[in-house]
């Protein structure tokens, strides 16, 4: 049931890019703000604050759960976890960002390169093509993790809810949904969802490495060449700088080279996305 359930909700957000449209987490921002409007969250102390917006949510999504539970033979419940899953990857593709990219590249447009890439990385881009497409590349073995695999293994760890949890947090964190009258939830979501992440982020690492170059790789991670001291940002560093050394990456002086470094990242996405699907389908036979 969970394999499946991961699998089809992979196949909609690759066969149905128009539902990815859906999953714009509006609602979250609506929530956020009207919780704060009607109780006044920031008179809460931080955890008290967190709590009083996450709860809720936990709880409306474990009573959806209880009530799809092998209800219609399953099928219901079935239809429900694969809502979820998909509901919380992304929000959007990581494949047709990249491609889009590729587009921007090959046509020479810079402006274009530099929207496309602006869509893929959290920082602003460069506009120099291989400081910029160094950015991209490092940037999707970030989002693979946060969009994708981060959000299968909680679902496998401990169901829908946790799978929720996760995307609520990591939009908390990485959007302007709460004011900042609330700085002190956010500095405690940020710390929270570093701790949230560690084990899909370890797990996300040994993926880039048995799915590209693994001895770079682990002499990467051996160093531990990270210069943050947060533990979220401790774990975007070591992605970076795993990932990258993973793919036996190469100097980029013209777009032909840019084009092949961003296909190559890409490629140990998709490798890695196979080794996750094979260590779930391992452990449902498993449990």
């Amino acid at each position: 049931m969970i394999f499946f359930s991961i699998l089809i909700a992979l196949v909609l957000e690759r066969v149905l890019p128009q539902l990815v449209d859906l999953r714009h987490n509006r609602w979250l921002q609506n929530y956020s703000q009207w919780m704060v409007a009607v109780l006044h969250v920031e008179r809460f102390g931080a955890w008290m604050g967190l709590s009083v917006l996450i709860f809720p949510i936990m709880v409306i999504i474990w009573i959806l759960g209880g009530m799809f539970e092998n209800a219609l033979f399953g099928l219901f419940e079935l239809a429900f976890n694969v809502a979820v899953i998909f509901f919380c990857l992304g929000p959007k593709e990581i494949d047709s960002q990249v491609d889009g990219y590729l587009d921007a590249i090959e046509v020479g447009d810079s402006q274009q390169r530099f929207k496309a890439a602006s869509e893929l990385t959290r920082e602003t881009p460069s506009m120099e093509l291989h400081v910029q497409v160094t950015q991209v590349c490092k940037s999707i073995f970030v989002e693979a993790n946060s969009r994708i695999f981060a959000v299968l293994f909680w679902f496998v760890v401990l169901g829908p809810v946790a799978a929720v949890v996760y995307r609520v947090l990591e939009q908390l964190l990485n959007t302007n949904y709460l004011e900042k009258s609330l700085d002190s939830v956010k500095q405690l979501i940020k710390l929270a969802f570093g701790w949230v992440d560690w084990l899909p982020t370890r797990i996300t690492l040994f993926s880039y490495m048995v799915s590209g170059n693994f001895e770079e790789g682990l002499q990467t991670y051996r160093r531990g060449d990270v210069g943050a001291v947060d533990i979220t940002e401790q774990n975007i560093e070591l992605l970076q700088s795993v990932g990258y050394q993973s793919i036996a990456s190469h100097d980029v002086e013209n777009e032909s080279q840019a084009m092949d470094l961003v296909k190559k990242s890409r490629g140990l996405f998709l490798r890695s996305l196979v080794v996750w699907l094979l260590l779930i389908l391992l452990v449902s036979f498993v449990v």
